[in-house]
């Protein structure tokens, strides 16, 4: 191995190191990821566009429970915030702000019983390997 290709393989692996640390890999939802301050605003949202549909699991699925947590068990919780800003509310897809869809993942980890911490999730792309674990 030359010098050279050894500069590149430690500057590779040293992009790879850095990626891990900003994507949150090895977090898991367990690791106080929202702020209380922000699932009560995810709360005030889910009331106005979300509870129709999924309160009591009559047009949409609840979103919390152990069914929700063994269907999202081992997934990224950049998907579910991804599911929710594309796809909700069913009547407008695509129509929830950055801020509403993180509120709204915020509620439904504090629903899930994942504890809070003391900052509020400030943009989607903290939650990119950031693991959902399923029920106890």
């Amino acid at each position: 191995m030359t010098a050279r290709s050894s500069a590149r393989a430690l500057v590779a692996t040293l992009a790879l190191l850095w990626l891990g640390v900003v994507t949150g890999l090895g977090q898991t939802v367990q690791d106080k990821l929202y702020s209380q301050a922000q699932a009560k605003q995810g709360l005030a949202t889910y009331d106005r566009k979300c509870a129709t549909c999924h309160d009591g699991g009559t047009m949409g699925p609840e979103l919390w429970g152990e069914a929700f947590l063994t269907q999202w068990a081992g997934k990224d919780a950049a998907a579910l915030y991804t599911r929710i800003k594309d796809t909700m509310p069913e009547d407008s897809p695509g129509s929830l702000e950055e801020d509403e869809a993180l509120g709204i993942v915020a509620f439904v980890l504090q629903q899930n019983d994942f504890p809070a911490g003391d900052k509020a999730i400030e943009s989607a792309s903290q939650l990119a390997g950031v693991k959902i674990v399923g029920p106890k």
